[in-house]
């Protein structure tokens, strides 16, 4: 009994069943039923042609309709307890059920058969009362279902918008890579007339170049491709404290080779030579200054041009950041590979933490100010021509 009068307080203070007088929810009662349900039943289903009203009392239900040319299942929406369905059928008369009506959870629904109504006059002023309250909210939910339909439809247009940028990205890539795999040959002549610094500051400037004019066309805020000063001195803070412990161990990698190979004539920080009887070359600072204004160039077409695109518009996953990441320094390294595959190998490893760094911050500043500080510290301050030289 209890039972009972919990079901027809639960019926009557849902909007559906507003000005129901209490004579009126008796003859309702009379059609009712209880339903408990685990989850993944199915209620109703599409196609189907009768007539039932279903209350949530508790749990929560998905309306999904299904693509028969690929037997796909699409979800609609969700509703929770509190929340009714099944009632557009009432309204349109002899039309089959539209979609199909799942439980996501377990479920207490309240069933109200209006099939058990049709052509009795005693249900004739309820019956009257329930169209009136459906057909409003019939009203609510169709300004509702356009906010989701114009909700779907931008998701629609941005994820076009990303299959496009990502087709670009993808073309003036492989066109890049295709014409430097075809140059190789020739870069190598190259490089023995004029050297690799010249070679690779003329490739770099080529990529960067192409690379900016992708960004301008993808059409997205440059802020999307870390082309921001947003947070710039938490940025930099937070590269030169990560980068501090990298710098250690390559002081103390090189005192290890030092240490193990006694016959190569050097120390562990080499600038302290330059120092040593005749003061500080100025070739020597003009090229330090050179290397590290050029290595915001080399992260931008790495972070900017590769990862960003890569992290934008790969498909969403768990790995899809290291996968951008990885990417992104493979083909870079593989711009390198006219100077020597070692080399190449070499520019791979350490732009994987700078690639997480970028992941971390979303702003090119901070691998930027790490990569000149490693780059000076390895190249100027610790030095490894001599180690290079003797082992390579």
């Amino acid at each position: 009994m209890k039972e009972a009068e919990s079901i027809l307080a639960f019926i009557q203070a849902n909007p559906l069943f507003a000005h129901v007088n209490g004579e009126e929810m008796s003859a309702v009662a009379a059609v009712t039923e209880l339903i408990e349900c685990e989850a993944g039943v199915t209620i109703i289903r599409e196609g189907d042609e009768d007539k039932s009203l279903y209350l949530i009392k508790r749990g929560a239900v998905e309306i999904v309709k299904e693509n028969r040319a690929t037997g796909e299942w699409y979800q609609i929406v969700t509703l929770g307890a509190g929340n009714c369905v099944g009632e557009t059928s009432i309204v349109e008369g002899n039309v089959k059920r539209t979609a199909t009506v799942r439980t996501t959870e377990k479920s207490t629904l309240i069933k109200v058969n209006f099939d058990r109504m049709a052509g009795k006059r005693e249900y004739d002023s309820v019956y009257i009362k329930l169209l009136s309250n459906i057909t409003r909210a019939l009203s609510g939910k169709l300004s509702s279902t356009n906010d989701i339909t114009v909700g779907a439809m931008k998701k629609e247009l941005e994820t076009s918008k990303a299959r496009v940028a990502m087709g670009l990205f993808t073309v003036n890539l492989l066109f890049m890579l295709g014409i430097y795999t075809m140059a190789l040959k020739s870069l190598n002549a190259l490089v023995i007339n004029f050297g690799s610094n010249l070679i690779s500051i003329a490739i770099l400037a080529l990529m960067a170049t192409v690379m900016f004019v992708m960004i301008k066309k993808s059409g997205y805020p440059l802020h999307m491709f870390g082309l921001t000063l947003r947070n710039w001195k938490r940025v930099i803070w937070q590269s030169v404290l990560w980068t501090l412990p990298l710098l250690a161990g390559i002081a103390l990698l090189k005192w290890y080779v030092l240490f193990t190979h006694p016959d190569i004539d050097d120390q562990v920080f080499s600038i302290l030579s330059v120092f040593e009887g005749k003061g500080l070359d100025a070739t020597f600072v003009i090229y330090g200054i050179a290397y590290a204004a050029f290595c915001p160039v080399q992260e931008f077409i790495s972070r900017s041009g590769i990862q960003s695109a890569l992290q934008n518009f790969l498909p969403e996953s768990r790995s899809r950041i290291w996968v951008a990441i990885i990417l992104s320094n493979l083909m870079f390294s593989t711009a390198h590979s006219h100077v020597n595959l070692t080399f190449a190998l070499l520019t791979f490893f350490p732009g994987l933490f700078w690639g997480w760094m970028y992941s971390r911050q979303g702003s090119l500043l901070g691998a930027s100010v790490s990569h000149m500080l490693v780059g000076v510290w390895i190249f100027f301050i610790v030095g490894i021509e001599h180690i290079w030289n003797a082992l390579f």
